[in-house]
């Protein structure tokens, strides 16, 4: 249904020529005084584009989003051990 989207965080000289970025993707988030922009794009196209973005003369370089790595599954385990006592527990009056 949807396309799945990886994240590319872009290193860049100056903030000039960001918007030439529009072209390789959907531009998430600028930041002109760290100099880098957030792009996603299709995750099947993502080398490609990662490849020639980093061409371009502006740029610095360019870093793939680790989010495809990480666990994304945020349950809550059961414990076996006793929740363990708070101060206020311990205080007899």
């Amino acid at each position: 249904m949807f396309e799945q989207r990886q994240g590319l965080a872009v290193w860049f000289r100056s903030a000039k020529n960001v918007r030439q970025l529009r072209t390789y993707g959907h531009v998430q988030y600028v930041s002109k005084k760290m100099k880098y922009a957030i792009l996603y794009c299709d995750e099947k196209e993502a080398e490609h584009l990662s490849e020639r973005i980093e061409r371009l003369s502006f740029v610095t370089g360019v870093e793939w989003s680790k989010r495809s790595q990480l666990n994304m599954d945020f349950k809550k385990e059961p414990s076996a051990s006793k929740p363990s006592q708070t101060r206020a527990d311990n205080v007899h009056v």
